[in-house]
């Protein structure tokens, strides 16, 4: 695959050698982390169904991942409130 290949498409992601690759061939999705032709590089042909059920599940990881940091970062700011309220108790003694 190549970047230049019609409907191809290419994601940076900041680490050296894993690039994302992604373009149709014949009525298939051929999706490659790693810059292809290298030795790193995996490469796999989905048909448009597995496609659709990787980047589903790609979705539901990502919003577990969030809303796990949503839910710590709300223990975290309660936590805070009660160690603010506690002082202010202690201060006013």
């Amino acid at each position: 695959m190549t970047s230049g290949q019609p409907g191809a498409t290419k994601i940076e992601t900041g680490t050296a050698g894993s690039a994302i690759h992604v373009a149709p061939d014949n009525g298939k999705v051929l999706l490659s982390i790693g810059e292809p032709g290298s030795e790193g590089c995996r490469t796999a042909t989905l048909s448009p169904e597995q496609a659709d059920m990787v980047l589903h599940a790609l979705g539901l990881a990502v919003a577990r991942i969030r809303e796990t940091e949503r839910v710590r970062a709300l223990e975290r700011a309660g936590l805070e409130e009660r160690l603010f309220r506690q002082e202010i108790r202690f201060d006013e003694r």
